[in-house]
């Protein structure tokens, strides 16, 4: 199956020394010593860019004369997650590649399209009428499919209608950081 995904810049050998970490120091202590397996998988999002139409803030209007009536556009670009709908700004466009990848390798979305498409529209609203003011309409211009790469470290042994610990590697070089 051929799919458009972000390129891989994680080797497995740098996965699997993340790996060997446990994600944090309860994991290590838990499941440092067992086994583990390291599969690669591409999980589904969307990359949707929204035209947005806004007015100025009341009080940036009356310090800006010219043209108070007149809206003004701007477009916002954001990646949102096809397994948790959590979505994030892009600031610059995404390079994608072609892949043909097993269909078992790839982690469709769990949400509808609308449902993925609302949150990045929360988050546009939410980051741009801090600084712009008050937002008038914002529209999809375009949706992407896009598979990023993850490494899945399984500790243990994996064995069917057993739970077990797992931790995903983002393998694009791409890393969420917090924000608190």
């Amino acid at each position: 199956m051929k799919i458009n995904c972000l390129p891989k810049t994680m080797s497995q050998e740098q996965a699997l020394k993340i790996a060997m970490g446990g994600g944090n120091i309860i994991g290590k202590a838990l499941y440092g010593k067992k086994d583990i397996t390291l599969k690669l998988m591409y999980l589904e999002s969307r990359e949707i860019i929204f035209d947005m139409t806004y007015l100025d803030a009341p009080l940036v209007g009356l310090l800006r004369r010219k043209n108070k009536a007149e809206p003004r556009k701007q477009k916002f670009r954001t990646m949102v997650e096809g397994t948790r709908c959590g979505a994030a700004y892009l600031a610059d466009p995404l390079v994608v590649e072609t892949r043909d990848v097993e269909e078992d390798d790839i982690q469709s979305s769990t949400f509808t399209d609308e449902k993925l498409t609302r949150a990045g529209k929360f988050l546009c609203r939410r980051l741009v009428r801090r600084q712009l003011g008050k937002t008038v309409v914002t529209e999809v211009a375009e949706m992407n499919k896009v598979y990023r790469p993850f490494y899945i470290a399984f500790y243990g042994e994996v064995k069917m209608g057993e739970r077990v610990r797992y931790l995903p590697i983002a393998a694009d070089g791409n890393s969420v950081k917090r924000a608190c």
